[in-house]
């Protein structure tokens, strides 16, 4: 029988409603649509996001590793990425932060322009991940 464990990093607030931020179900991590908001708890309109694409696509991916993880594995082991960028002119700039956490063998990855929840949030990113038992 597959197992399905709910992960929530140590350090990150609670979601900002009635969602987990990532679920192992088996060996597969299906991290929720992630964003660049601050870990202080509290209200989600209240919490802090930087204002530009580069450092929200930085703390984002931060955000994603540890949920990877809290759940045993590393960056290496995210398979599928979704993107959901706000502005289509802030592609080229995503992706030059993307690439600093996808070194190597980077995900399959589909990206298309959305509006997400909050005026200020740029970028939105859901990820799977592969977690393989070490050793």
């Amino acid at each position: 029988m597959t197992t399905k464990t709910f992960i929530q990093p140590a350090g990150m607030a609670e979601a900002v409603g009635p969602f987990s931020r990532a679920v192992l179900v088996g060996d597969h991590l299906y991290i929720a649509g992630t964003t660049a908001l601050s870990h202080v708890s509290g209200d989600y309109y209240e919490r802090y996001v930087p204002p530009d694409i580069e450092a929200q696509t930085r703390l984002t991916l931060d955000n994603i590793r540890a949920c990877v993880e809290a759940a045993g594995g590393t960056m290496e082991d995210v398979f599928k990425v979704v993107i959901m960028l706000k502005n289509p002119a802030d592609y080229k700039r995503m992706n030059a932060v993307r690439a600093e956490y996808f070194k190597t063998d980077p995900p399959i990855s589909t990206c298309f322009r959305a509006e997400v929840m909050r005026d200020d949030i740029l970028v939105e990113i859901e990820a799977v991940a592969l977690i393989r038992p070490k050793g």
